[in-house]
């Protein structure tokens, strides 16, 4: 293999906005996005490191490995503990579909990472790189249990004006997996004082493709920050209409406070006449409207209505939340919702509400064994990977010692004679990740030779292919042959037909069209539209699918898309090229 270039040029930034700490200790599983912090430290607002894991250097269990609901499992927990933890995992989700149904959430092809660790073995794993902080930032502080909040042990360094912390609990995200890690103590661990974070949550709302609309995913946070998890239930406090000072004026005559809106008005995001503007601010009432309609869709007539309103907040995410729609889910007009609405709010701001599910689930039985060397470098490398970014956007001068470990762990399995696909894929995106474009081209390239690969793998195997090509559109008279355009669209195809869907690929594929010399049909371009329909404020995706349709010969879809590029395009290249493309329009 080549050898590596250990300076990285580049950190990719999709997990560099993880929410900082939470300013309140709570007890939460790691995988829905809070940490455990102690709110005494909220103002010494200490850096929080990622683990640093060796498992080299500590003794201790071995490795184990199961799948279950979509995950794989890696532990170096008791069994016992693992499937409790897992389980507790299982159930808040099986709680959270009372609410959120899986069709409308944010959903990946590659099975999502959980990484458990016992709380017994996390001092000794931390050793090489405490020594190292030791050896460049100064002396390690023991952390005393004031802010290890009961589930792992922290370490404190004292470096120039600032401290570092190591995180307990972390989940992180590339843009076609999720990885978790989760420190457990094990004779503590409470599954019924667990909640989903707000922060997760909205991760699977907002990033749901296609993208759910706006009053969807804004009552159903907004609700979802009034619920609490109780044993086998949710419970949703009563609902607040717009303020506390409007709330009371409901309860104690509706007619005083601000009304519900038309549900044409609504859904259009019209404003309250400016009367009514001197009470309360609009966007406050919207949001108000927006979880008052997602909670009578899930509470009214007990329940009866809960499957048209996650089947018209599917199909309005395509259709758009028109009155036809909106019919066709629920078999009423607007009028009748709105009349059932004015009705429903009084007693929504009084009452708790409870959901169960009918049948109880159980997670089906899980099967733990050892590790082999291929899924402990595969998925401690990917995690280590993850780290990277997250760490150069906290302590940048750290990042390089996080890359290096990931290195040796991928590397590691690899020097073990491990050739699965997926591991050199991860070694492919590692080196991508650090701008080693040679080192990441190779592993890619041997990775696909072997098997499939997951979805931003193929798009950086085709965007590298691409760029050893030497063509691109500033190269005068640059075209790329049919068999190089194969080349670079095979992999391109093999993401899109996996989840999640990533903008990139569809820019890819539109770049390679633009610069191929073979004239591409109405149904090649058809791609493209679908890109633009899941994407339609990527505004370089959608003028490039109005310049090929326009270059074409397909100017009627050129028109159409050239209008909505127009709705996005800011000042400067994008808005040249909407002139631009205005003006051949204009021209018969």
């Amino acid at each position: 293999m080549r050898p590596h270039d250990n300076s990285p040029k580049r950190t990719v930034g999709f997990a560099a906005a993880l929410a900082s700490l939470a300013p309140q200790c709570r007890w939460v599983l790691p995988a829905l996005g809070v940490f455990l912090a102690d709110p005494a430290l909220a103002q010494e607002a200490p850096v929080a490191l990622p683990p640093f894991m060796v498992e080299e250097a500590a003794k201790g269990p071995p490795w184990r490995y199961a799948e279950a609901m979509g995950y794989e499992i890696l532990s170096r927990c008791d069994d016992g503990v693992t499937r409790r933890v897992v389980d507790a995992h299982f159930q808040l989700h099986v709680l959270l579909g009372e609410m959120l149904p899986p069709q409308l959430r944010f959903t990946v092809s590659v099975p999502r990472s959980l990484i458990l660790y016992d709380e017994q073995l996390q001092p000794a794993s931390s050793k090489e790189v405490i020594d190292r902080l030791m050896r460049s930032s100064g002396p390690v502080e023991p952390a005393d249990d004031t802010y290890t909040s009961g589930l792992g042990r922290g370490m404190r360094i004292s470096m120039p004006a600032r401290r570092m912390t190591f995180l307990p609990n972390l989940r992180l995200w590339d843009r076609d997996a999720m990885a978790v890690f989760m420190i457990v103590r094990r004779d503590d661990f409470d599954a019924d004082r667990l909640s989903l974070t707000q922060d997760y949550v909205g991760f699977l709302l907002k990033n749901r493709l296609p993208a759910l609309p706006p009053w969807f995913v804004s009552g159903t946070l907004s609700l979802y920050s009034q619920t609490s998890y109780g044993g086998s239930e949710l419970s949703l406090a009563p609902l607040e209409w717009i303020s506390e000072t409007h709330t009371d004026a409901l309860k104690k005559d509706p007619k005083t406070a601000p009304p519900v809106r038309p549900l044409d008005e609504f859904f259009a995001n019209r404003l309250p006449p400016a009367s009514e503007l001197q009470t309360y601010e609009p966007l406050k009432a919207w949001q108000a409207q927006a979880a008052l309609f997602v909670r009578w869709g899930l509470d009214a007539d007990k329940g009866a209505h809960r499957q048209a309103l996650w089947n018209f907040a599917d199909r309005g995410a395509v259709e758009g939340s028109s009155e036809r729609v909106f019919q066709a889910c629920f078999g009423f007009d607007f009028a009748a919702a709105h009349a059932q609405l004015v009705a429903y709010l009084p007693n929504a701001v009084k009452r708790t509400v409870h959901f169960k599910p009918a049948h109880p689930e159980k997670l089906p039985p899980i099967t733990l064994r050892n590790a082999s060397d291929g899924e402990i470098g595969r998925l401690k490398g990917d995690w280590e990977r993850l780290e990277v970014p997250h760490v150069q956007a906290i302590a940048a001068e750290l990042a390089p010692k996080y890359l290096e470990q990931a290195r040796k762990t991928l590397k590691r399995a690899y020097d073990r004679d491990v050739r699965d696909p997926r591991l050199l894929a991860v070694m492919g995106l590692c080196e991508s990740d650090a701008g080693n474009t040679a080192g990441a081209r190779e592993y890619l390239e041997a990775a696909s030779r072997l098997g499939p690969i997951r979805p931003r793998a193929n798009y950086e195997l085709a965007r590298l292919r691409l760029a050893g090509m030497g063509v691109d559109s500033a190269t005068p008279n640059a075209a790329l042959s049919l068999a190089q355009m194969v080349d670079v669209l095979t992999p391109l195809f093999a993401a899109r037909a996996s989840q999640p869907p990533l903008p990139e690929v569809y820019e890819l594929i539109g770049e390679v069209w633009a610069l191929g010399t073979s004239t591409p049909s109405r149904g090649h371009l058809a791609v493209l539209d679908e890109g633009v329909r899941l994407f339609p404020r990527r505004t370089n995706l959608v003028l490039r699918a109005a310049e090929l349709n326009l270059r074409h010969g397909f100017r009627a879809e050129a028109a159409v898309l050239t209008e909505l590029a127009s709705r996005s395009a800011a000042e400067g290249s994008a808005r040249e090229r909407v002139a631009a493309l205005e003006k051949q329009l204009e021209t018969k």
